[in-house]
């Protein structure tokens, strides 16, 4: 089971990396309506639509789709399937989430460390997040047929999460990775730290030529807006602009001065 993960191939760059798309939520042996609609729901909030149901023990009816709200379209979509085994032949990789083992395995491993490079270590092949019953999870059976053991971490005092609270976590985690990659294509217009001190010289300069009362500390000033600009993380753009601005404020030269 832990192949995948000690096999240097395994390991390689996808020609393409795995999409929203490539990710399908399985559920299976659901026993309420209730928590199947809800964790619709929760899939549909995070971006995602894939949903497979395996054997579901619950009508997928007028309960399922109240709780579902603007995910019902999920349900009306969703993959029926007989078996966990059909959903092992049909999907590239499986990965079953459980709380059965409190001891170190070499496959299990905690939501967050999986998702923070899977796209990277997955091929562009599809990938299914399966989920047990709310009875007793998955069976030992059902999950050797996984290649990977997810969990996620909780209080040992009270370990037991329900299933549409278990689904609306690693939803997120999921989604993180997406909402990662749209921070860094940000970060790629934000300007580099020379031109934002070149733009607060410039607005230091600009402030000294200004007449303040006398009580005014323009380092102090300057101190609030050094700040101001590392938490607005402001783009090329935005310094341009602001520069242009503050140009027309700038006091006019005189001859007496050229």
């Amino acid at each position: 089971m832990c192949e995948l993960y000690r096999n240097p191939r395994a390991l390689r760059m996808p020609a393409r990396m795995i999409t929203k798309k490539d990710v399908h939520f399985v559920l299976v042996r659901t026993r309420f309506a209730s928590n199947l609609g809800s964790s619709v729901r929760a899939i549909k909030n995070m971006g995602f639509s894939n949903l497979v149901l395996v054997k579901p023990e619950c009508e997928v009816g007028v309960e399922a789709r109240a709780y579902a709200m603007k995910g019902d379209e999920i349900l009306d979509r969703a993959v029926f399937l007989p078996s966990l085994e059909d959903a092992a032949r049909r999907f590239g990789y499986l990965v079953g989430t459980t709380g059965r083992f409190h001891q170190p395995k070499p496959s299990l491993v905690d939501v967050r460390s999986f998702v923070r490079n899977f796209r990277e270590r997955f091929s562009s092949s599809s990938l299914a997040i399966v989920f047990g019953s709310e009875e007793n999870g998955l069976s030992r059976e059902e999950l050797r047929l996984c290649h990977w053991l997810m969990r996620i971490p909780t209080d040992s005092d009270y370990p037991v999460m329900n299933l549409a609270q278990a689904v609306a976590v690693v939803a997120y985690e999921f989604n993180l990775t997406w909402s990662d990659e749209s921070d860094k294509q940000q970060l790629l217009h934000e300007a580099d730290p020379e031109e934002n001190e070149a733009f607060l010289l410039f607005l230091e300069e600009l402030l000294q030529k200004t007449p303040f009362p006398e009580d005014v500390r323009i380092d102090r000033i300057m101190k609030r807006l050094r700040r101001i600009s590392a938490r607005a993380r402001l783009e090329k753009e935005d310094i341009d602009l602001l520069r242009g601005v503050l140009t027309r404020f700038q006091p006019k030269r005189t001859k007496s001065q050229d």
